[in-house]
């Protein structure tokens, strides 16, 4: 019988990471608003200096330190930061955690094309 261990295929693993967009930049706070309809008021000073609203972003688990919003991570991928909790995909770590975050421009282009298109198609001339 062939040693299956050798014929398995390496499966990579994708970090969990959460996607979304800018909703608002209210003085010292950004409100992100995610694709899984959560939402995380997120200190100013963890977020990209050239970030404004509109712009999607990208969620991603990342060392604890003070470059990064940190937190303490829990069981079922539940970081919990501060007074709020996000449900990250995927299993993490349980103990200190962070998120970065970063600003994803060729997603921001489109979804404001696809914006564009849905106003083109309400007011299209027939």
């Amino acid at each position: 019988m062939p040693d299956k261990s050798k014929s398995k295929a390496k499966v990579k693993e994708v970090p969990a990471e959460l996607r979304g967009v800018i909703d608002q930049i209210e003085g010292d706070i950004v409100v992100v608003a995610f694709d899984d309809e959560q939402t995380l008021d997120w200190p100013r000073r963890f977020v990209p200096e050239d970030a404004k609203a509109g712009d999607a972003v990208i969620v991603r688990i990342a060392p604890a330190d003070d470059a990064h919003w940190s937190g303490a991570s829990e069981a079922a991928g539940k970081i919990s930061l501060g007074k709020q909790t996000l449900q990250m995909p995927g299993g993490i770590v349980t103990g200190p955690s962070a998120l970065s975050i970063e600003i994803d421009a060729e997603d921001t282009a489109a979804r404001k094309e696809r914006v564009r298109g849905l106003i083109d198609d309400i007011f299209k001339k027939k």
